[in-house]
């Protein structure tokens, strides 16, 4: 917050934003939203590390693919690293601080890397909204083409158009290039401020799409209905991504406009991190499943793949039986969620694929 009683500016600092009336001036000691940026990127980077090296574990050695999926989903951990690195960069830029505690030029730093960020946060919540529907298809979505599958097939072309669209956008804010974070330069800009709030909005919207996907999936299952609930929530990491969105997206619109970019701008960047850090949980806890139940499966006759014969015959077994309510994709769920339909069937892996 601003500093209401301090010693007065130095009579030759002129301030980036005229102070708010009964504010003074404090670049001396500025308040400052570093600690909090110290804080989202001490619980993101770890939890997302920890996260995607127990995944990279199960899918390089256990289960030994490797498919598009996977190096979506190494993307997106590289980007979202990379991300916290550049939030940190704006923070040390005089980012997270007011107008009126920063010069021009200090304000103009911290333009240029919340641009950075902002570029940043669009490619790779993209992408690892992709990788999540990537791993949706190729758990709940055995039959290629039905009207499920192409459900998040649309929701993956969307998403592409989407965010390359807003991120062109973004890069090409104003002509010249420079003008995004110095507005004294002579030139044209498009208004950042709508493309940042119909992203959020878009961001929430997608979020919830993404999240009725497994829930629409599991929800014919023979399961009770505490494991279904289990099921949904370990594909979408407890509900975080949005939940995080939808609070990002408010944030975005009660700071639209406002004249202290310096201080309101960064803090948008705060909820981006935490809705990158739950795109990653949500791809890598499904498959991070395995390693707790590696001792039941040794114990068992060991990870098989069904074959097209077999598949044949649970169809048709499906359709032949339809009065004793038998599971409708028999293999859909349970290759990462052991959900067998009786406790004496064999564990059934599901084929990796795109």
């Amino acid at each position: 917050m601003a500093t209401l009683a301090s010693a007065a500016p130095s009579p030759t600092f002129t301030p980036a934003l005229r102070p708010a009336p009964g504010v003074t001036s404090n670049p001396a000691h500025p308040a400052s939203l570093v600690h909090l940026a110290d804080i989202a990127v001490g619980i993101c980077l770890p939890l997302i590390t920890t996260f995607f090296g127990m995944r990279l574990y199960v899918r390089a050695f256990l289960k030994r693919v490797w498919i598009v999926e996977d190096y979506l989903v190494t993307i997106a951990w590289a980007g979202t690293v990379a991300y916290c690195g550049i939030l940190r960069a704006t923070m040390s830029n005089h980012g997270g601080q007011h107008g009126w505690d920063i010069t021009p030029d200090q304000a103009h730093q911290a333009a240029y890397w919340f641009n950075v960020a902002a570029i940043e946060y669009g490619v790779m919540i993209g992408i690892t909204k992709i990788a999540v529907l990537c791993l949706y298809r190729r758990v709940f979505s055995p039959i290629r083409w039905s009207l499920f599958d192409i459900a998040i097939v649309s929701l993956i072309v969307l998403m592409v158009g989407f965010y390359g669209i807003t991120s062109f956008f973004k890069i090409f804010e104003c002509s010249p290039r420079e003008k995004i974070w110095n507005k004294s330069i002579p030139g044209t800009c498009v208004q950042l401020s709508w493309i940042l709030n119909i992203s959020g909005g878009f961001n929430t919207v997608t979020d919830f799409l993404i999240l009725f996907l497994p829930v629409h999936a599991v929800r014919k299952l023979q399961m009770t209905r505490l494991k279904k609930v289990l099921v949904v929530l370990a594909f979408t990491f407890g509900l975080c991504a949005p939940i995080f969105a939808t609070i990002g997206f408010v944030v975005r619109l009660r700071n639209s406009g406002n004249l202290d970019k310096s201080w309101k701008q960064p803090e948008i960047l705060l909820w981006g991190a935490a809705e990158l850090a739950s795109g990653n949980l949500c791809v890598c806890f499904p498959e991070v499943t395995a390693l707790f139940r590696k001792k039941h499966r040794k114990s068992s006759s060991g990870p098989r793949r069904p074959t097209a014969s077999e598949l044949k015959g649970w169809n048709e077994h499906e359709r032949s039986n339809r009065s004793k309510k038998i599971q409708s994709d028999p293999y859909m769920a349970r290759s990462l969620m052991s959900t067998t339909q009786s406790t004496d069937s064999p564990y059934i892996e599901l084929n990796d694929r795109f």
